[in-house]
């Protein structure tokens, strides 16, 4: 993304903050698309917002449906609710995908602590899905070429999170297919107040 687009996006959402107290803003796209790294340009821009991974909010494994990964409802309850109130303070678990670490799944013993936000910027996949943008004040959605966004988390996951190679592609093409039938059912993409093209480059 261009570093113009990242100035629009912190200009907007600073004038959220005047308007409002507590300011929402999510960041949807493929896996692999580069949603980290925005979202943690946006932050470091903006004194007092936070980055939030959705991936802390995965469902367990065994709780997975075709087409809903994530707990949309602890979310909500334990952090956007709360933190719409006023909490200054707001604790939660990290669930733990385990399994492409060859460890059991299951939620981290320390849990998170938020302090004194006023944005939250939460990316991930599904985070524009019709059960939470009604919670959002800024939808972002960062569009890829779904062979680019793939090969690239492959990479990510192999070389910076060091994890076996026959885990993460197996992992990978049964994310891919249920990604593409998830857009095809549901296209997140209508949802955003910034559309951002990407053109990543593979080396």
């Amino acid at each position: 993304m261009s570093d113009e687009s990242i100035r629009r996006i912190v200009s907007r959402l600073e004038a959220l903050r005047r308007e409002k107290s507590r300011v929402v803003a999510a960041i949807d796209g493929r896996g692999g698309a580069g949603k980290s790294s925005l979202a943690r340009a946006i932050v470091a821009a903006i004194p007092r917002s936070v980055h939030i991974e959705y991936d802390w909010f995965h469902l367990p494994k065994a709780q997975v449906a075709e087409g809903c990964r994530f707990d949309h409802e602890r979310l909500v309850s334990e952090l956007i609710a709360p933190f719409r109130a006023g909490s200054p303070a707001i604790s939660f678990l990290r669930y733990n995908w385990g399994y492409l670490a060859g460890v059991p799944d299951g939620f981290h013993e320390t849990a998170i602590l938020i302090q004194d936000a006023e944005i939250l910027v939460v990316e991930g996949c599904e985070t524009l899905n019709r059960s939470l943008i009604c919670h959002l004040d800024l939808s972002i959605w960062l569009d890829t070429e779904p062979d680019v966004s793939m090969a690239r988390g492959i990479r990510r996951d192999i070389e910076e999170y060091k994890l076996d190679s026959d885990r993460v592609y197996a992992a990978w093409n049964e994310w891919a297919a249920q990604e593409a039938r998830s857009l095809e059912r549901d296209d997140r993409r209508k949802r955003a107040d910034f559309l951002l093209k990407t053109a990543i480059k593979e080396d």
